[in-house]
């Protein structure tokens, strides 16, 4: 049943299987005002060819996005590029496109896995942005821990993708009540946004959304020193009209044949997301 759902559904949630198919999506976004990242679907990958081919895909992937001068940067997994390997490999992979990407002026995030990652991703992230200012990073705000590190990343300067959290996670480690992680969200948010480093508040929730304009406007932060970002196929009425009113907004635009993972942390992982996608089918 959740398969067969899935199924149905990917087709408005993910761009494609394609390069091109996500390419094509950017460039509509970017027709309405809206700017892209896009992700090669992966993670978790077994071997050193896997992943030095999703590094491969990456280069190509920003190779192609300058070559159609594309309002588009990308974002990506460290297990993708072989953290389950060794970590000296998810290194390499992540540099060589780190350093494809600046060489081109663009810009790079690094997704947010599991908890058991959560440590290992932010040491590795920033290691590199010693030597690499492209780079940003996601934060989940359900984790207990998060905001001591939105503290340190801001003090480094890192620009912070802040979002809830799409993996389970026991209560010892993570708010296990959606009121507890708003309210964790919109703290960390201040904190963002009083930081600067174009920090990026990806959410739909329209009550955070509102508090994030309501405190911008409140301390006079420029909206366009930060950025919304949703992900593809969610309210995109209210990403068109985000953008219309001068607000940033950013959409994150997934392809790849193995779209099934991403899929079911929506619709299984947190049971209520289930509910989110199917009220916003008709948006």
């Amino acid at each position: 049943m959740v398969k067969a759902l899935t199924r149905f559904f990917a087709g408005r949630y993910v761009a494609g299987e394609s390069r091109e198919d996500a390419l094509r999506t950017a460039a509509s976004l970017n027709e309405r005002g809206l700017a892209a990242t896009i992700d090669y679907l992966g993670e978790n990958v077994g071997n050193e060819a896997q992943a030095g081919a999703a590094a491969d895909e990456y280069v190509a992937l920003l190779e192609d996005i300058a070559a159609a001068g594309l309002d588009a940067s990308a974002s990506f997994k460290l297990t993708h590029m072989g953290l389950d390997i060794a970590e000296s490999l998810a290194l390499e992979n992540a540099e060589r496109i780190i350093e494809k990407a600046a060489r081109l002026g663009n810009f790079l995030r690094f997704d947010m896995e599991g908890s058991r990652y959560t440590e290992k991703t932010i040491e590795l992230f920033c290691r590199l942005f010693e030597k690499y200012r492209n780079i940003g990073i996601a934060i989940q705000a359900y984790l207990y821990r998060s905001e001591a590190d939105v503290e340190r990343l801001v003090s480094l300067g890192a620009s912070v993708r802040l979002c809830k959290g799409a993996y389970r996670e026991p209560a010892e480690i993570a708010w296990p009540r959606k009121a507890d992680v708003d309210r964790s969200y919109e703290r960390l948010m201040k904190l963002l946004l009083l930081g600067g480093n174009r920090p990026a508040l990806a959410t739909h929730d329209t009550v955070l959304i509102d508090k994030a304009r309501r405190f911008a406007a409140d301390n006079d932060i420029d909206p366009r020193s930060f950025e919304f970002q949703m992900l593809m196929g969610i309210k995109r009425s209210l990403q068109q009209r985000l953008a219309d009113e001068g607000y940033r907004v950013k959409v994150y635009v997934p392809y790849g044949s193995h779209w099934l993972p991403y899929m079911l942390r929506r619709v299984r992982e947190r049971r209520e997301n289930l509910f989110f996608v199917l009220r916003n089918i008709l948006d």
